[in-house]
């Protein structure tokens, strides 16, 4: 399975699992990233999504919005139904599995969601897809404001919260939330920035703690041409660069989610990935500490040494 195909699982179940009511397959398709191309293309993909979370036993339930009328079936995802058959995934898919439940968990999701975690010794799984679960996984706090984005997604409800500009300063924000998506291993919100009227992206572990809703249910339209996966696919469109690290085993899941294995060492893996980023990619190299060491390239390290200086001149 694809990483990409594998975020889109994850998206799909999580707006599946959070939602307190059936959702319109048209509703899926804008708040889902990974849904594109025609309508029947996007229906082909709906339904082997929904063959692939059936074979790893989560149960989507199909139900009426409203049960007086003949209306377009709606989807969700019971709770009390939610249990993963694990044995077939890649230690990548448990990895980002991992991450979610935890974030559903630190987030007071419900806690059905560590049952697929416990599973594992059940199933004796004792490779490295283990050591990927057992191990501890790094989410900022800013994911405890999770609950909040999404009803506001779903809901229609403003947003309001303080991120940093370009600058690093927290600035106010008020936005209309269109859909909320895992992108390359990390969580975003994208919706309609009312001070500058345009749509934007917003990396949800760069909230400030401070986050909240304004107006009422519906207080907004999302747009019928939005399509979330258009916005991200747009942070791609940054200079690239290739990174070159020494991971220490079993740690640093977040940046294994999106690096590619070159050597395999004892204490030590090489792994290569590319960023757009040089800022957020400094951040999450001294996020890990003494668990990551720069190879290449140069000013990266250079850049990394100088703001550990600056650290340990300030105490």
């Amino acid at each position: 399975m694809s990483s990409g195909k594998t975020e889109r699982l994850i998206n799909l179940t999580m707006a599946l699992l959070a939602a307190q009511r059936f959702i319109k397959k048209s509703q899926i398709f804008k708040i889902v990233a990974g849904y594109s191309g025609t309508p029947e293309a996007m229906e082909r993909m709906f339904e082997r999504d929904k063959d692939d979370l059936r074979s790893l036993g989560i149960l989507i339930e199909v139900g009426g919005l409203d049960p007086l009328f003949d209306d377009e079936p709606g989807y969700r995802i019971k709770k009390s139904d939610y249990v993963l058959a694990l044995e077939n995934l890649t230690a990548e898919e448990l990895s980002l599995l991992a991450i979610a439940a935890k974030t559903w968990r630190d987030a007071s999701f419900s806690d059905s969601a560590q049952s697929a975690l416990r599973k594992l010794r059940s199933l004796g799984i004792e490779n490295d897809a283990t050591n990927y679960v057992d191990a501890p996984i790094h989410i900022k706090t800013s994911y405890a404001n999770f609950p909040l984005i999404w009803d506001a997604t779903l809901t229609s409800k403003k947003l309001i919260f303080n991120y940093p500009n370009r600058d690093s300063i927290l600035e106010p924000r008020t936005i209309e939330p269109y859909g909320v998506a895992a992108w390359h291993g990390y969580w975003y919100v994208v919706g309609r920035d009312l001070k500058k009227d345009a749509i934007r992206v917003f990396k949800i572990d760069r909230f400030s703690e401070e986050c909240k809703t304004e107006g009422k249910v519906g207080s907004f339209t999302t747009p019928n041409d939005f399509q979330i996966s258009e916005h991200l696919v747009m942070l791609q469109d940054l200079p690239k660069t290739s990174v070159l690290l020494l991971i220490r085993k079993n740690t640093c899941h977040q940046l294994r989610l999106k690096s590619d294995t070159v050597k395999s060492g004892v204490e030590w893996d090489e792994m290569q990935f590319t960023e757009n980023n040089r800022q957020e990619t400094i951040k999450e190299i001294l996020w890990h500490g003494a668990d990551v060491i720069v190879i290449s390239p140069d000013d990266l390290k250079n850049s990394v040494i100088t703001a550990l200086q600056r650290l340990v001149m300030n105490g």
